[in-house]
């Protein structure tokens, strides 16, 4: 057998892509299911238009006052955000107590009877608030059956809505105001007793401030220390001038005597006692006070005074019988003299004694006092800090308060109706002229939808064009629909001609004249037809077919390859009682069982004999090979006619045996899903598709050219009868010639 170029064709056979073609065809195709649906559509929404109660929507805007001037501080309990959320203020408008309360002031009204009837849900349902775009101001819509009760909705709602926020933003002042009075009373108590603290402390140490205090301990340590060795310097002065006097006038026992005296003596023994007192508490005063403070020198004088009452007293109970003792002796005013320098150094010592052990005391209790310094002053100013946030915030809470009584004395609403409503004179919906366009473009879009969904849902052919957007394999030829099933019925004149048979017939020659140029070099010879489906017109395009190439002088052998419903003895009008089984399942020759077509000595017909059990073992044989290829070189075209391909495999046994295979669709018959079935199986198995054959075109088909027929062979005076033959073309010149 000669090898053929095979056809080449896309994998994916159907188009679901848009395209402008198709979308119009599926329009013009559809056109009764789109006016249909529109119709229905736009009856039923002009229906509901003019059925429904107008309804009327009158409009009102408030501005909405961000600024709150309840407070500048932040208040334990007391909100001060100044942020405004336009979405709370839209959810308390449409709160269902204020809408109750506008609805309580419209029923009062005397002026709406229609009010009466009115409540809180109907309002909530008509009553539409939304923010302005880039600004503080909400738009308030009420849609009802009455523009009179719209807008009195509206107003009532206004007055409300402007009523409770001054409530609020001064219930807010009033909160505030109360808080701070509750609060001051505790504010003032704690600061009194933080107050009474600082004199309680002040009083317990006997100072005012602890840091000046501690300046001063520190400057009476120094100067105790300072004393005390000023005091021993002169001490050892004295000391080695009574040790000089003593040796000058010797101590003789009056001399001791006066010292045993003073010893025993009460009265200089208490003032010796009271003057170091004196001494010690001068020294510690210093300590807290100034040098000229009244209770220091008071402190000083006494010390002064105490000191010569010493002398005095020493001088009273010594000096006496010391000097009495001294007369008697000899150099008495020399002896005299010097008696009373020794006495005066002895006092001088008891004295220095006495200070010295004076400010001994002072500074050990200096000390101690500079040691409590620390934890005196810890505890001031714990106590002063306590003091000053008191201070700060009794003053605070106070200066707040008269504020925010100024401030509620000035309160405004921050709510402000800026636009009144207004009365509706037109209704808002249904608005007739926009519905009705409306309306009539969606009933439009509507049919359009639903026609390209029963397009969609309908996988039947149609239109020639859907075949050539679907797949990619050549049109071989357009036959159109006749009522003619054999053309040698009509040769034969057993039946009159109609204007679809010379249709039919012209499209066949056409389709004969194309056969030549399916190979290359050589002539493709073998041709077997297939279908996705049975009832496509595949047989009978086949036996025309014949008939057609045996009237243009081929030798031609028509094969009935479908042995299991066979059609082509019935077209033919011939037995089926020997056929290709027959050839195949027996030993008899293939040209024995050769029948003749009716009048076409070029025309040999096999049909397909007794039916076997199963054929595709029958087709699959060589000796099936082998006929073919003795047809082959006896006839100049070879047409088999062979089962459906989907669901039968018959067909699929010769694709290896035949030149070419050619797949018949017809139209309202084959689908979309069928024939990419049908290509996708026989480019499964391999086998050379020529091309396709579209069948049974209607006459309303745009790629149905053969309606001139009907008129220009039906209404001879309408051709030109000088029309020469060099004018037409060959192909017409050898149809006509056939045809006659």
């Amino acid at each position: 057998m000669t090898e053929y170029p095979k056809a080449s064709y896309v994998g994916k056979y159907v188009d679901d892509s848009f395209k402008l073609a198709k979308f119009l065809r599926v329009l013009r195709k559809r056109w009764i299911v789109i006016v249909a649906v529109s119709v229905t559509v736009f009856a039923g929404n002009t229906y509901y238009i003019f059925t429904r109660t107008p309804q009327y929507r009158s409009s009102a805007s408030l501005l909405v006052n961000s600024t709150i001037a309840v407070s500048d501080i932040q208040l334990p309990g007391i909100s001060t955000s100044s942020a405004v959320n336009l979405g709370t203020e839209i959810a308390i408008l449409k709160s269902r107590p204020l809408i109750e309360i506008a609805v309580a002031k419209m029923q009062q009204s005397s002026s709406a009877i229609a009010n009466k009837d009115i409540d809180a849900l109907t309002i909530i349902n008509g009553l539409d608030i939304r923010p302005e775009k880039d600004a503080m101001i909400l738009r308030l819509t009420y849609t009802d059956t009455n523009p009179k009760r719209a807008r009195e909705v509206l107003k009532a709602l206004s007055q409300t809505y402007v009523e409770y926020s001054l409530k609020d933003r001064r219930t807010k002042s009033s909160t505030a105001i109360k808080f701070i009075q509750d609060k001051l009373p505790q504010v003032k108590k704690q600061l009194d007793k933080s107050a009474l603290a600082v004199t309680q402390f002040r009083k317990s140490y006997n100072i005012v401030d602890p840091d000046t205090y501690a300046a001063s301990v520190y400057k009476m340590r120094e100067a105790l220390e300072n004393q005390a060795q000023d005091l021993q310097i002169k001490m050892a002065q004295v000391q080695q001038q009574y040790d000089v006097l003593s040796r000058q006038v010797g101590k003789t026992p009056e001399t001791a005597i006066g010292g045993a005296i003073l010893q025993q003596d009460v009265t200089y023994q208490s003032l010796v006692k009271q003057f170091q007192e004196v001494e010690t508490n001068y020294f510690l005063e210093r300590t807290r006070f100034r040098a000229d403070h009244p209770s220091v020198l008071a402190l000083k004088d006494r010390r002064d005074e105490l000191y010569r009452l010493l002398e005095t007293r020493a001088q009273s109970v010594v000096g006496v019988r010391g000097v009495t003792a001294i007369t008697n002796e000899p150099n008495s005013a020399i002896q005299q003299n010097l008696a009373s320098q020794l006495f005066d150094a002895q006092t001088t010592l008891a004295v220095s004694q006495a200070q010295l052990e004076s400010i001994r005391n002072a500074q050990s209790e200096v000390a101690s006092a500079f040691s409590k310094i620390p934890q005196i002053q810890q505890k001031y100013v714990e106590i002063q800090r306590q003091l000053a946030l008191d201070t700060s915030t009794y003053e605070k809470l106070t200066e707040k308060l008269e504020e925010l009584r100024i401030a509620e004395a000035q309160e405004v609403s921050s709510w402000k109706e800026l636009e009144p409503p207004l009365l509706p004179v037109r209704p808002s919906s249904p608005d007739i002229e926009r519905s009705l366009v409306t309306g009539a473009i969606a009933a439009l879009g509507l049919g359009i939808l639903f026609a390209l969904l029963l397009n969609r849902l309908d996988q039947r052919i149609r239109e020639v064009e859907e075949v050539r957007e679907m797949i990619d394999i050549p049109l071989l030829a357009s036959i159109p629909m006749t009522e003619v099933a054999s053309l040698s019925a009509v040769i034969n004149q057993i039946i009159s001609p109609s204007s679809s048979y010379y249709a039919f017939k012209e499209a066949l020659g056409s389709l004969a004249l194309n056969l030549r140029y399916l190979g290359t070099d050589n002539m493709m010879k073998v041709i077997a037809f297939t279908s996705s489906v049975p009832s496509e017109g595949k047989s009978t395009l086949t036996y025309n077919l014949a008939t057609i190439l045996s009237t243009l002088g081929y030798r031609v052998l028509l094969v009935d390859a479908d042995m299991r419903k066979p059609t082509i003895h019935k077209l033919a009008g011939l037995s089926n009682k020997f056929g290709l089984s027959t050839a195949l399942a027996t030993p008899n020759p293939w040209q024995d069982l050769i029948q003749a077509g009716d009048d076409l000595d070029n025309l040999h017909i096999l049909t397909s004999g007794s039916l076997p059990p199963n054929p595709m073992l029958l087709l699959e044989s060589n000796k099936m090979a082998a006929l073919i290829q003795e047809w082959r070189k006896e006839y100049d075209y070879v047409l088999v006619d062979t089962p459906p391909i989907i669901g039968i495999t018959d067909a699929q046994c010769l694709t290896s045996k035949v030149d070419t295979f050619i797949l018949v669709a017809a139209i309202n018959r084959s689908t979309r899903s069928g024939i990419s079935r049908a290509l996708e199986i026989l480019s499964t198995a391999k086998a050379n598709v020529s091309g396709l054959l579209i069948n049974m075109i209607g006459s309303s088909d745009s790629d149905n050219h053969y309606g001139y027929y009907n008129r220009y062979y039906l209404d001879p005076s309408e051709v030109d009868e000088d029309e020469t033959d060099e004018e037409k073309t060959d192909e017409e010149v050898e149809v006509q010639r056939t045809s006659k």
